[in-house]
């Protein structure tokens, strides 16, 4: 190897260096660079005659090349070369290669706050108003095939009348109903009008296209599904002066809450109401009782928890003549009831009883001797006058037909028995009659 000559390594370096002071300050980064690789030429020449025994322990977490800057700034420093200042973003080196990056001090936790948003929408501007003249002209059938023209122009409500004569407002909102088309705009239209009929389960049973989510239409309740929408419904039904005309509403397969039922309370001259399957329960039952001066036809069918707590309210609506509680929790507790409150008021009603009740009465004379004869007593308030001998007779007449009923025991329990056998024959024949609509 050829001898480094120190002195004239140094000599160079410092020539140089008095050139690179005089350049245009847009050459300061070739200065560096220069400075840089000159100063790792001198350094190479001293390394080189050192012994390795006379070099710094290795660190990887340090810059090698910020140590280099170091020493060769002293080295500058001491032979008297005037440097121009670094720029600060000397301080940015990456690491060397085989040098560990320094771990990132943020390794602590931390939390995260949501906010959540409702996002409202104006629907009004896409909600055609009452004008004037449909408000003075609400029966008007031209006006309102103009004003449902503009409101489902695919819909083409004309042609789907094109057979009907005449055309009314019932025949208008019938084909509304019948192609799902009533929400809450149609319903601020027909809230006016002479409408007699509204079957909502077309227009409830589809969330697509135009039809509204279940009760949207009618109620204000917010909900974890519907609450921007609900919020921003008008509460249809419970117009002051709203559906004066309306008598019968279906919400039929449609699943509504008890609470749901109060927006329905105010209409004047509702007779006739669907609730088959709808999935209320006594509560419902008991909010209709405000309907109760015009409530004729009640349909309960298939609303498993209406059971024998809701006959109460059930009672109080004494204008009815047909009542469905067909596939209810209603047993034969609840209809004896139901029957002997008709028998008492002299009510007549068709009702349709659940399947159960059905079966029992098919099967009543299996149950204890339906029409006992003399000496055998009908009577259950004289069983406490009859001796032992007497009771015992009678409950052995009624256990020939039902093996369940025991004949035997002492003078009280007989008597508790054959009265209890006795009220509930009576009851039973209530029921009957009232099934046969002689009540």
């Amino acid at each position: 190897m050829v001898p480094h000559n120190r002195d004239l390594s140094r000599s160079f370096v410092r020539v140089f260096g008095r050139l690179l002071h005089k350049a245009d300050s847009s050459s300061e980064a070739r200065e560096d660079t220069f400075m840089d690789t000159c100063d790792l030429s001198a350094q190479g020449c001293l390394v080189d005659h050192c012994s390795s025994e006379d070099l710094p322990p290795y660190s990887p977490l340090s810059s090698a090349r910020e140590k280099h800057d170091a020493q060769g700034t002293q080295g500058r420093q001491t032979e008297g070369i005037p440097l121009k200042r670094k720029s600060h973003f000397s301080d940015f080196y990456a690491p060397p290669k085989y040098a560990r990056s320094l771990e990132s001090p943020h390794n602590s936790s931390f939390d995260v706050e949501t906010f959540h948003e409702t996002l409202c929408y104006d629907v009004s501007g896409s909600t055609p108003q009452f004008t004037d003249t449909l408000a003075q002209n609400k029966d008007d059938v031209s006006i309102l095939l103009k004003t449902f023209r503009g409101l489902f122009p695919d819909l083409h409500l004309q042609d789907k009348l094109a057979n009907v004569d005449p055309i009314t407002v019932q025949a208008i909102a019938d084909v509304l109903c019948e192609h799902g088309y009533i929400n809450e705009r149609s319903l601020k239209v027909l809230c006016y009008t002479s409408v007699e009929r509204i079957i909502l389960a077309p227009s409830m049973s589809d969330e697509n296209g135009l039809n509204l989510a279940r009760d949207g239409i009618y109620s204000g309740i917010s909900s974890s599904k519907l609450v921007v929408q609900r919020r921003n419904n008008v509460l249809v039904f419970r117009h002051t002066d709203g559906f004066q005309t309306l008598t019968e509403l279906s919400f039929a397969g449609i699943r509504i809450n008890d609470s749901d039922i109060q927006h329905i309370q105010r209409l004047p001259r509702l007779s006739i109401l669907h609730l088959n399957e709808v999935g209320i329960g006594n509560e419902g039952v008991f909010l209709l009782v405000s309907l109760k001066h015009t409530l004729t036809k009640l349909f309960l069918t298939a609303n498993h928890e209406v059971n024998n707590d809701a006959v109460p309210a059930l009672l109080c609506l004494n204008n009815l003549v047909f009542l469905s509680i067909l596939d209810t929790g209603i047993d034969m507790v609840g209809l004896r009831r139901l029957a002997g409150h008709m028998h008492k008021e002299d009510h007549v009603m068709d009702i349709e009883i659940p399947f159960s009740c059905e079966a029992y009465v098919d099967n009543i004379a299996s149950q204890y001797l339906l029409h006992p004869i003399p000496p055998l007593i009908t009577n259950p308030h004289i069983c406490s006058h009859l001796s032992s001998a007497a009771l015992k007779r009678n409950l052995e007449a009624h256990a020939a037909r039902n093996s369940s009923i025991v004949a035997s025991g002492t003078r009280l329990e007989m008597i508790e028995r054959l009265t209890k056998i006795l009220e509930t024959r009576l009851l039973d024949l209530l029921v009957v009659e009232m099934l046969d609509g002689g009540c």
